[in-house]
């Protein structure tokens, strides 16, 4: 452990132990107590470009589809509708039938409405949709829908020429959204694409009332009305929001519930969840070890302080009845080059000596077992996910130093200047995590004469310069959006670049390949041509493919139905916490002395 967060942890951990004691009077309630380390900027499914928001999004709406919570791999399933669509042969039109017991929350948009007068029809999930492609939301989630949809674009100059308020575009409607009926609509595709299904689940199809879009105006961000297992009762920005159980929620159960009674209560199983705005680290884990969150998270610092080199957890958190859970995550961390510069655009032997020459290894120590090695684009867990590493991804200098000369660069050196070739390395950033991955890269290109020229930036200014072409290599990662490969390979797409494609990779190979496979559902013959995409990748060397991140959480034992997923935006409905075992085990906290939390 680090000597200075030791003397800063000890007061923290007496006062801890001091505040446990004081045990909250919760009754029979099941208030699920959790925190964010991000500030919470929209309740805006349409806008919700974060996971944080994401999360909070999934709370108060509901979606047509959803990710069973305890099949394994992931399995879609429906939630607003009554059944999976009916999907064309060609996968360009989908059937959806809704949900008898579908009703938006009680609000102040609906005035002396009746309960009938709240519920969910076809066109509120038409219009949902629409409010993607509306030029003046500036939705981040019009990419799912974008050239996919038919008469989408259309529908999205209409709002471009329409004023502020307008909603006359959505009357017009859209050629690819139809309304058969009150509960059944269809959408229709311009080309096949099986894998669409996938976007119905995710918080930026959640279905809202235009009811409360026009009566909120530019408040509505601020004010959720949705259909989802909770309702608002208070959000204090920057510091905590509340929500309590919907009782209007539509009839789910969760048959694999840890205890026999939770499998007969009807979905939510929390009465409550109070989340927090914890900033500061330190703070969440003082929280935590007083009994006051539910689960944590461990950041870097935290981590080394209570898990080992085997990675086990301290023997004193384990009497404690806290429990380890290693969550490895659906994203790649990778290092680019930048296709729009010249040099390293038009040179592939040089990406190549690059990438011989990073040493994998040093990332493994520095960060401790919270990252898995990647060998090409694609997650485990994925169609295209590679399980060795392709002939560029090991670290061999030998190899580095000779594809480095057939670069032009013998030793290292630039022919036009007679020194060093000079590198620039972008990060979002300026942290010590930054600074350590800019320290540990400049040392690996000067083993083979290379100088690396970090530039730290703030995230804003990171991203103009993505945009602008005005870096060298940077580091960046992707998170799927959906549980296939064609996520991540859409990132080397020729017609992304400049958005999802931060390289600006263009090729017409891969365009042709990738498009191929684009319409094909899911068959071993499309998996294996994924895997066969994704080692050619490895050849062109578009990224250093440096990691998979892996998130280490801890819970309390009384925290029940707690299980790893990446995609279960409406995880809070599932989880339950048992308030007597609380308030049992937090009576009989005892202070924890440096050496107990040591774990040695």
């Amino acid at each position: 452990m680090k000597r200075g967060f030791a003397i800063l942890l000890l007061p923290l951990l007496l006062l801890a132990a001091g505040c446990s004691k004081r045990t909250e009077h919760e009754g029979e309630k099941r208030i699920l107590r959790t925190s964010i380390n991000k500030i919470l900027t929209t309740l805006d499914p349409a806008r919700a470009a974060d996971t944080v928001c994401q999360y909070m999004v999934a709370s108060f709406y509901d979606t047509p589809l959803q990710y069973s919570y305890r099949k394994r791999p992931y399995e879609l399933e429906p939630s607003m509708l009554r059944r999976m669509p009916e999907i064309s042969e060609n996968s360009t039109r989908f059937l959806c039938e809704l949900r008898d017991d579908l009703y938006f929350q009680e609000a102040p948009c609906f005035p002396g409405r009746g309960r009938e007068e709240r519920k969910i029809t076809s066109r509120d999930v038409v219009f949902s949709i629409l409010r993607l492609a509306d030029a003046r939301v500036k939705s981040s989630g019009y990419w799912l829908i974008r050239g996919k949809i038919r008469g989408i674009e259309a529908f999205r100059k209409r709002t471009e020429r329409a004023e502020e308020g307008d909603m006359s575009p959505y009357d017009a409607g859209c050629e690819g959204l139809r309304i058969l009926s009150d509960t059944r609509f269809e959408i229709l595709l311009n080309a096949p694409d099986p894998r669409f299904l996938y976007t119905m689940a995710m918080p930026y199809f959640s279905v809202l009332s235009r009811r409360a879009v026009e009566y909120w105006g530019e408040k509505f961000a601020d004010h959720p009305a949705g259909s989802g297992p909770f309702v608002l009762t208070s959000w204090k920005k920057d510091y905590q929001i509340r929500m309590r159980r919907n009782p209007e929620y539509r009839e789910e159960f969760f048959p694999d519930a840890e205890e026999m009674a939770d499998r007969n209560r009807p979905l939510p199983l929390a009465d409550e969840i109070v989340c927090s705005f914890v900033k500061q680290p330190l703070a969440g884990w003082l929280l935590f070890l007083q009994g006051n969150l539910d689960y944590y998270v461990l950041d870097g610092e935290n981590f080394a302080a209570v898990v080992n080199e085997r990675l086990e957890l301290a023997p004193s958190l384990i009497r404690r009845g806290i429990v380890l859970e290693r969550t490895p995550e659906f994203q790649t961390n990778y290092i680019g080059f930048n296709f729009t510069d010249p040099l390293l655009g038009r040179n592939a032997e040089l990406r190549r000596a690059i990438s011989l020459a990073f040493n994998r290894r040093k990332r493994l120590e520095y960060f401790r077992g919270r990252i898995e090695l990647a060998n090409g684009p694609v997650p485990p867990g994925a169609s295209g996910h590679l399980e060795k590493p392709g002939r560029y991804g090991v670290f061999d200098l030998k190899r580095a130093r000779a594809h480095l000369a057939a670069a032009g660069f013998p030793g290292g050196i630039d022919p036009s200047t007679g020194k060093a070739l000079v590198l620039t390395f972008d990060q979002a950033g300026s942290d010590t995590v930054y600074r350590q991955m800019a320290e540990l890269l400049a040392l690996d290109l000067r083993e083979i004469g290379i100088l690396l020229k970090p530039e730290f930036n703030n995230r804003a200014r990171f991203l103009q310069k993505l945009a602008q072409g005005q870096t060298q290599l940077f580091r960046l990662s992707w998170t799927g959006d959906y549980p296939d490969g064609e996520n991540f390979f859409q990132l080397f797409y020729g017609p992304n670049a400049g958005s999802s494609n931060r390289v600006c990779f263009s090729s017409a190979e891969f365009d042709r390949r990738y498009e191929a496979i684009r319409g094909m559902p899911d068959s071993p013959e499309r998996r294996e041509k994924y895997r066969k995409l994704a080692q050619w990748l490895t050849e062109e060397c578009p990224w250093i493919f440096e990691s998979h991140p892996v998130a280490f959480l801890l819970k309390h034992a009384w925290v029940k139905n707690y299980r790893a997923h990446d995609f279960a935006f409406n995880r809070w409905k599932y989880l339950s916490v048992d308030p007597n075992e609380r308030a049992r085990r937090k009576q009989k906290f005892q202070p924890l002395s440096m050496k107990e939390l040591r774990n040695e």
